[in-house]
């Protein structure tokens, strides 16, 4: 049995309903043994009619600036909701929900991978490309779990998550592990994924998976 650990170029999934965060030990085929952390949802987010820029902090939402010191309750709120994000697309990916995967990316985001199935909707043409067969005999994705969250780093209205991310392969007996960075943009309450990681690209079979996703969105 092959385990790579790298450092951002691979996959995630995980299912998330109960806060505080749980952990749980995950199985893995010939003795590989890892820590799922399973963030719970997201907190329900409503919008006005001003343009986000515009609208007052409102009570339940938590704002934090640039710097904020360690341990700040509004900081760890916005750093569980972003892992929560992460963990979330990695398990709509696993369950090929293009609709539930699409509904986490920020605007632009899909058009910035090249996907097998192309299609003018995003939900469409995610769902039909994941688990791609390449007929080049490249490795076929099979499914991904988010294994633990190593770290989240807030910086204004981004934030960066790296997970790691265990992938099946479905013509491969090996499994591999590795940390995945994501980075994600803040959206009234919420988070979305601002750039495409190695997980989006090894789900729809691209193996290239460029530099670039190790660099944070301009």
């Amino acid at each position: 049995m092959l385990v790579l650990v790298g450092a951002a170029l691979t996959a995630t999934s995980c299912d998330d309903e109960s806060d505080p965060v749980p952990t749980t030990t995950v199985t893995l085929p010939a003795e590989v043994t890892t820590t799922m952390t399973t963030p719970a949802g997201p907190p329900t987010s409503t919008d006005g009619d001003k343009p986000e820029d515009e609208r007052p902090p409102r009570p339940d939402e938590p704002t934090v600036p640039a710097e904020t010191p360690p341990g700040d309750p509004r900081q760890t709120a916005l750093e569980r909701t972003a892992e929560r994000t992460v963990v979330r697309f990695v398990a709509a990916l696993d369950a090929r929900d293009g609709e539930a995967a699409c509904a986490l990316l920020a605007e632009g985001t899909i058009e910035q991978v090249e996907l097998p199935e192309p299609s003018a909707d995003c939900a469409a043409a995610l769902g039909a490309s994941i688990g791609y067969r390449d007929p080049r005999g490249l490795p076929v994705w099979e499914s991904a779990e988010v294994a633990t969250i190593v770290s989240v780093k807030l910086n204004g209205r981004q934030a960066t998550v790296i997970a790691t991310v265990i992938t099946r392969f479905a013509d491969r007996d090996e499994v591999s592990i590795e940390d995945d960075v994501v980075y994600l943009v803040r959206e009234g309450n919420s988070w979305a994924i601002a750039k495409p990681s190695s997980t989006l690209y090894r789900a729809v079979g691209i193996a290239d998976v460029p530099p670039s996703v190790l660099t944070p969105p301009r």
